[in-house]
């Protein structure tokens, strides 16, 4: 009975909190790709702007362009996406998703041994993303799991990358 009671006073002080969210966001995201993010907050949307970099952490480096370096497909990406989301749980959580557009930079080295000659390709394509963003309790901190994918249409068409990140974003 005493579990019972607990637990019914947590489930009710997570739903009786007030709700976090500001109109803007500055977070740090690790994963594929790992960077910085700026979210402003809307009533049900937002708009999240991204800036980082691909590790090679969910795909083999070498499958984006036959490359003689260790960083064939490591580049910075730049990526605009537009959410919708959803409060959960008196809004200590939200559910989003939205869709939106990447922009990449990534170098080429034909030969490791040689530095100085490279090739630079500056892509293009569509992302989504959905994911969770927590709300702690009477802090302007979240915590957020989101995936995602990004389809490249030039100059490689149809080159699929998934997303997955995890980090901490602070509200103002």
């Amino acid at each position: 009975m005493k579990k019972y009671y607990f637990a019914s006073l947590l489930i009710l002080s997570v739903l009786s909190a007030n709700a976090q969210t500001q109109k803007w966001a500055l977070g740090f995201k690790l994963g594929e790709p790992t960077g910085v993010s700026l979210r402003k907050y809307g009533d049900r949307n937002g708009l999240d702007i991204s800036v980082g970099t691909y590790t090679g952490l969910l795909k083999n480096k070498t499958t984006y362009k036959t490359s003689n370096d260790d960083l064939g497909a490591i580049g910075i990406s730049f990526n605009g996406t537009y959410l919708w989301y959803v409060p959960m749980f008196n809004e200590r959580m939200i559910a989003y998703g939205g869709v939106g557009v990447q922009l990449n930079s990534r170098r080429y080295y034909p030969d490791r041994n040689v530095k100085s000659v490279h090739t630079t390709n500056i892509s293009t394509g569509p992302s989504a993303t959905g994911g969770l963003e927590f709300f702690f309790a009477n802090k302007p901190t979240s915590f957020f799991v989101e995936t995602g994918a990004y389809i490249e249409l030039l100059p490689k068409i149809f080159y699929f990358n998934p997303n997955l990140n995890i980090g901490l974003r602070h509200n103002f």
